[in-house]
């Protein structure tokens, strides 16, 4: 899914999309993009995944409990 794509369809739920960098740590650390949807003018981030695709089934088992 292209960033257009993931705007489009968290905009029909009334949502934005943004990327953030994280650190994931383990046995080696490494810097990662997340995709992030929520609400961004506030910062608070609803779903998010190192795919669009993660970061909408994170959001719509939020929202919808599926």
């Amino acid at each position: 899914m292209t960033i257009e794509q993931a705007q489009e369809r968290a905009a029909r739920m009334g949502l934005s999309v943004w990327h953030k960098e994280a650190i994931k740590v383990g046995s080696t650390s490494e810097t990662v993009t997340l995709n992030c949807i929520g609400f961004a003018t506030l910062d608070v981030t609803i779903g998010e995944g190192e795919t669009w695709d993660d970061a909408f089934s994170d959001t719509l088992r939020i929202i919808y409990s599926v």
